[in-house]
């Protein structure tokens, strides 16, 4: 054997080797695991890090653990259409489903799934479309505007519930957009505009009557502070009126018990001066008093005298 060629057998020996060693070595990255199938049967699971596999008799296939977001309905792959409960056609909309591998059970990842990452797709696809049909059909176009949230919510539990028997776990599912025809856009948009002139009517009535109401209050008010000043005056009055009554009895009765009071009172009011003559009875008679005479002579009892009157 020449040298040339055991020179070519060792190339090719080294050759040989370093293939042999470079199909052995296996580099699991953070975030993945490894199934390994000998003769294509599952045989062992790889964890991140360096592994050795028996070339051309093992291979290990590599899944992402990691947290995925895949959207249905997007235009690129499918269209999602549906029709509400009253109808309404839902001309598209969209369904992002948050999701992960199950990495307790990746060996029924590669079972279920194979090594084609569209299996996952084919797989969920059929149901998101056919779970989502039947609840926008459950629900009216109104509903699905203003109650998105409890549809996604609804939706959310269904897709989780189908899918309880997959390696594969559901975060979350949302509908990201949906989208009505435009002729019954335009209806929503009229209607929604109808309701706010409606709305806007109903708060100008409010207010309205708000206003009555305090005008009505000022007004019952201002009776209630005139009737109460009504009130207030009568009854300073009826107190008077009883305090000058209290009086006046108190007065009657002080003259009642001391008669000579009543003289006093005269004689305190009388100014000095008497009539010439009174007018006495039908008997033409009338007694007249020389006060002032009787006066002048000191005498203290006035002696009357008898005077005729003449007859008419």
């Amino acid at each position: 054997m020449n040298m040339q060629l055991k020179k070519g057998i060792i190339a090719a020996a080294l050759v040989l080797a370093v293939a042999f060693i470079s199909n052995s070595v296996i580099v699991v990255d953070e975030g993945e695991k490894g199934v390994v199938t000998t003769f294509g049967e599952v045989s062992n699971t790889f964890e991140p890090g360096l592994h050795f596999v028996v070339p051309a008799v093992q291979q290990v296939h590599k899944y992402s653990v990691r947290v995925q977001k895949t959207m249905f309905g997007d235009g690129r792959n499918n269209v999602l259409s549906a029709y509400s409960y009253d109808q309404q056609i839902i001309e598209s909309y969209r369904i992002s489903v948050t999701w992960q591998y199950n990495g307790a059970k990746i060996e029924d990842v590669y079972k279920h799934f194979g090594v084609n990452d569209t299996i996952f797709y084919t797989v969920v696809s059929p149901l998101i479309q056919q779970t989502s049909k039947i609840l926008f059909g459950h629900y009216t176009s109104q509903t699905i505007v203003q109650k998105r949230s409890d549809l996604s919510h609804e939706l959310d539990t269904n897709i989780k519930a189908l899918l309880k028997d997959y390696p594969i776990v559901v975060l979350s599912v949302q509908i990201e957009d949906v989208n009505f025809s435009r002729s019954y856009e335009n209806i929503i948009e009229q209607t929604a505009q109808k309701k706010q002139e409606v709305e806007k009517a109903k708060n100008e009535l409010q207010k309205v009557e708000i206003e009555s109401q305090q005008l009505v209050a000022r007004a019952e008010s201002a009776n209630k502070a005139k009737k109460l000043e009504a009130e207030a005056r009568a009854y300073a009055i009826r107190v008077q009126a009883e305090a000058e009554a209290d009086a006046i009895k108190l007065k009657a009765e002080a003259l009642k018990a001391n008669k000579e009071l009543v003289a006093l009172t005269i004689a305190e009011k009388w100014n000095g001066t008497v009539p010439q003559t009174v007018m006495g009875d039908a008997s033409g008679v009338v007694p007249i008093f020389n006060v002032n005479e009787a006066i002048s002579q000191g005498v203290n009892r006035i002696q009357p005298q008898i005077v005729n009157q003449p007859e008419n």
